[in-house]
């Protein structure tokens, strides 16, 4: 019994001598990251373990706004490059465009991978792989691309524009039913079914309807996947919490992955039979990509697993950050009596009794178009881009060491008056096209920069422009007192308060 006991007791000493030998090399490690970055400015620690952490979760818990206003603060305290710390994570923050173009225009400054695991694996369940957004390796990126490219030629949009006038018809009938002065109508929730209903039929040819239904099994699973997505991000440990709620919460975005792989799966292998009949098929993005694919045959690192991620990142990626937008342009042309004036004598001018919005009246909706772009400096869908730096380089008068994991935010850049006059001011004047560089080059990147900018981006502002141009000219939208005009950060930059509206005719 004696052996036993001394058995346990050495048992017990090595785990505590393991357990100290490892936190003292985790605390060398992150001594080391501080110094690796002391000649950068930065925030007080808080904690020496949990570097910056403390001050983000009581900054976005308790004051309820976005990290990015944090980071807006610290810039005004230390300039344009600081850098914070959360656990063996440093990030340098940069606000100077010149180390954007320099960063964002070289492909070799690769994604930090960090950033996008749990796109690629959610809880343990894959869920969009390594798809065009967040595929690192960039020889693998740029043959994906090269796939999807043809499906957003200006010859294809052109004939998005029925899907686009049609949607809008849906929701102003919709809408209609609500127009009585008197109901509050949460317009984001609004611009994100259509967003959503509108990308199901230009990508895959379904009609999923969801401006009459949003509680249909799609946009369900998609709302608490991207649930999912944000708690991951935010607490990466939360998946290996033991607790009943975090239990629960896995099982759910687990199912509803499960539920959206093999809706995917269903709709691709549905249209590869169709084409094996040889029935007319539409002009969507599935068509496309099965073309240039060679039906999912064309290439090893393309098939049909890679085709579901894709599927998948084009309803999370592209719906929720146009649903966005077009709940802030409409919060912010509500606001001002002045801009709404001006856009609609535009819409009345270019439309006239026109029942729908043609491709050829998009350039002449040109101040509309102004609006979209101020609105996406003061509320961007999403804040910045990040990469991990493939060489040592120089920012703001620091040194910035090879591999640094470099942020780079437009949401604060658009407040700098470096780089705007009047940033605080609504103006979509300011956009107006001019014989030099605008001051702004380079700290306005509301679609990213470089290779790796979005591909939707033409098509969204189309979508964006046709569905606004059509409800400003069927309706009149008050906003609800005493809403607040700040960003909440939810995987994406939404309306706080969601956009809530009273809709009445206009006469």
């Amino acid at each position: 019994m004696g052996g036993v006991l001394t058995l346990l007791w050495y048992a017990v000493l090595l785990l505590i001598a393991l357990a100290t030998s490892s936190v003292l090399v985790y605390a060398a490690i992150l001594h080391w990251q501080h110094r690796k970055y002391a000649h950068i400015p930065s925030a007080p620690r808080p904690s020496f373990f949990l570097g910056h952490l403390p001050i983000a979760l009581e900054f976005t818990r308790k004051r309820q706004l976005p990290f990015a206003s944090l980071l807006s603060e610290w810039h005004k305290q230390f300039g344009l490059v600081f850098c914070f710390h959360i656990l063996h994570w440093t990030v340098v923050i940069s606000l100077d465009s010149k180390t954007v173009k320099e960063v964002m225009t070289n492909s070799k400054n690769l994604k930090p991978i960090e950033d996008y695991r749990s796109f690629h694996s959610l809880f343990g369940v894959r869920f969009v792989g390594w798809s065009l957004v967040n595929e690192i390796n960039h020889a693998k990126w740029r043959e994906r691309r090269s796939l999807f490219n043809p499906a957003f030629h200006r010859k294809y949009v052109m004939g998005f524009m029925d899907t686009f006038n049609r949607s809008a018809d849906q929701m102003i009938a919709h809408l209609d039913k609500l127009a009585d002065g008197k109901t509050d109508v949460a317009m984001l929730e609004k611009f994100n079914s259509i967003t959503l209903d509108v990308i199901g039929k230009l990508g895959f040819g379904l009609d999923l309807n969801i401006i009459e239904d949003p509680q249909s099994p799609f946009p369900v699973a998609a709302t608490t996947c991207l649930k999912g997505l944000q708690k991951s991000l935010v607490m990466p440990w939360y998946p290996y919490l033991p607790t009943a709620e975090a239990r629960k919460l896995r099982k759910e975005i687990r199912g509803a992955v499960h539920f959206l792989r093999q809706m995917a799966k269903d709709c691709v292998l549905s249209r590869l039979e169709s084409r094996a009949r040889g029935d007319k098929q539409p002009k969507d993005v599935l068509t496309f990509i099965l073309d240039a694919s060679k039906e999912l045959e064309g290439s090893q690192n393309f098939g049909l697993n890679e085709m579901i991620d894709e599927f998948l990142l084009f309803f999370i990626a592209g719906q929720e950050t146009t649903g966005n937008h077009l709940a802030f342009a409409l919060q912010q042309i509500c606001r001002y009596p002045d801009v709404l004036k001006k856009v609609l004598a535009e819409i009345e001018e270019v439309l006239g009794n026109k029942p729908d919005v043609d491709f050829q009246d998009l350039p002449k909706l040109e101040y509309l178009m102004l609006v979209l772009k101020e609105t996406m400096r003061q509320y961007p869908s999403v804040s910045g881009a990040s990469r991990i730096t493939a060489a040592e380089l120089e920012s703001g008068g620091y040194r910035i060491p090879k591999g640094t994991n470099i942020r780079f935010n437009h949401f604060v850049m658009g407040t700098m008056d470096r780089y705007y006059d009047n940033p605080e001011e609504f103006r979509p004047e300011r956009f107006k096209s001019t014989d030099g560089e605008s001051r702004y080059m380079y700290a306005y990147m509301p679609f990213s920069l470089g290779q790796r900018n979005c591909i939707g981006q033409n098509v969204a502002m189309i979508e964006s422009r046709v569905i606004l141009a059509k409800l400003l000219r069927h309706f009149t939208f008050e906003l609800v007192p005493g809403q607040r005009f700040v960003m909440k950060h939810e995987l994406t930059n939404k309306p706080i308060d969601g956009c809530r509206t009273y809709i009445t005719l206009r006469n």
